[in-house]
């Protein structure tokens, strides 16, 4: 048999204070805060349709760009062909490209490093 705290020191595993309130003492929500549950609702409700006829609207497209290797996801506005969101982003498309043709213009693995100090 398992010796628990429980067992060895009943008194001890009382709570340090009382935290059941009789239902007079209690605290009661207000009527703001359900009319400001009703507006967050409305807000959100509001936005998924906003997303939802805004996805409509785009070009998905899934393309392999040539200078970094690596497939990019891109999503276009159809009217006016502004790209809303790509992944990855423009910056590490660059980083990539520019860490790839560093490592072809190197040497390569056959040169070492000698310290002389």
């Amino acid at each position: 048999m398992a010796i628990t705290p429980e067992t060895r020191a009943p008194d001890r595993n009382k709570p340090a204070a009382e935290t059941e309130l009789p239902a007079s003492q209690t605290v009661k929500p207000s009527a703001e805060s359900a009319h400001a549950r009703g507006a967050a609702t409305e807000r959100s409700g509001a936005f998924e349709r906003h997303a939802q006829s805004a996805a409509k609207d785009l070009v998905r497209k899934n393309m392999l760009d040539p200078e970094s290797e690596s497939l990019i996801y891109v999503a276009m506005d159809r009217e006016s062909g502004e790209v809303v969101r790509q992944v990855p982003s423009e910056t590490l498309r660059k980083l990539r490209a520019y860490a790839k043709a560093v490592t072809e213009q190197s040497p390569g693995p056959t040169q070492t490093l000698i310290r002389t100090a």
